[in-house]
């Protein structure tokens, strides 16, 4: 990722108000009320730490990544992390004296821990500079600002999804053709009818796994209430053919036609909740279980080394992992709506 990327003071603002668009005296008043309401959305989002879920993620994270560097290898040398919490999603554990900004995006290098390690609390952290050397890091770790935020109108909801798919092609440009890029993204990405928001992704990219966490989980009681997704993407050799992201579909559900990832049909036990489709929208939400929230990360992210140890391949929808290896996940964690193909 670009150092200019969400790392300058002011960058997140600038995006919100891209995403935003511009307002109109033609407006009506349920455009005008959607506008606030998206507004505040995005602004929780930056205002609002989310820095004990992003510690949660990094500490179910790690285990599944060394398990995938202890088989395969695959994860060694150089890694790149950037967004809010970038420290703490590669492992350096809480500092109590430390002020955490909710809107400081930091974009740093560091040697990849050993498996040995955890918490990372001696990782030497190098900020990364206007001259970087692209193509270089077998990890990156990109977490993407409002990733977290439900937007009511189409056109922003359109507008987020290609504004992450521009800042996932700049984390895989960072990435060495083989790596690996962990993002937390907003389910805009995968989910959005239109396939051009995956277009350039699709082309670099295959999606090894994904999870999904219900709404509200980064920021509990916020406006930024939305699901959050932990993306696996790996990174093709050039003239690799692989599967790519996977295409979005029309399912019919109670309140009419949505949109839904080809993923989530094919790998329901990585919906962190039950999937639920959004009054009068073509979106999805995620009603977060009474079960803590760490117990399922860690199986979900153990499935995912899972294919990355077998093979560094997203799972087709015929695979069935195998009974050796990381914990599987038990049916009852299959979501409770199940949309109608």
């Amino acid at each position: 990722m670009n150092a200019k990327d969400e790392s300058v003071e002011g960058g997140a603002h600038l995006a919100a108000d891209l995403i935003m668009g511009q307002p109109h005296p033609g407006m009506d008043v349920v455009a005008r009320a959607t506008a606030v309401m998206d507004r505040r959305a995005l602004d929780a989002h930056q205002q609002i730490s989310g820095v004990d879920r992003h510690w949660q993620i990094a500490i179910h994270l790690w285990p599944a990544l060394k398990s995938v560097t202890h088989h395969t290898g695959q994860i060694s040398g150089h890694l790149l992390a950037a967004g809010v919490d970038a420290d703490m999603l590669a492992g350096l554990g809480p500092h109590p004296h430390y002020p955490r900004d909710p809107q400081r995006h930091l974009v740093f290098h560091t040697p990849i821990p050993p498996t040995s390690q955890w918490p990372h609390n001696d990782l030497p952290v190098h900020e990364l500079g206007a001259q970087n050397d692209p193509g270089r890091y077998d990890l990156v770790l990109a977490n993407l600002p409002f990733h977290d935020v439900a937007l009511f109108d189409p056109d922003r909801r359109a507008r987020l999804g290609t504004y992450h798919q521009e800042l996932l092609i700049s984390a895989l440009n960072q990435s060495t053709l083989g790596g690996i890029t962990v993002a937390l993204a907003s389910p805009v990405f995968l989910d959005h009818p239109d396939p051009t928001l995956r277009q350039a992704a699709d082309a670099k990219a295959d999606l090894i796994g994904a999870v999904r966490l219900p709404s509200g989980a980064m920021r509990p009681g916020s406006n930024a209430e939305g699901p959050t997704d932990v993306l696996f993407l790996y990174h093709r050799q050039p003239g690799q053919a692989g599967p790519g992201i996977p295409p979005a579909r029309d399912v019919i559900t109670p309140s009419g036609r949505g949109h839904l990832n080809d993923y989530w049909l094919d790998n329901p036990e990585h919906v962190l909740g039950q999937l639920r489709p959004e009054l009068n929208s073509a979106t999805f939400t995620v009603a977060p279980r009474s079960e803590p929230l760490g117990n399922s990360l860690q199986v979900a992210f153990d499935q995912i080394a899972t294919v990355m140890i077998n093979g560094l391949r997203p799972r087709a929808p015929s695979y069935h992992a195998p009974e050796t290896g990381p914990q599987q996940t038990s049916k009852s964690m299959a979501p409770a709506y199940t949309p109608d193909l």
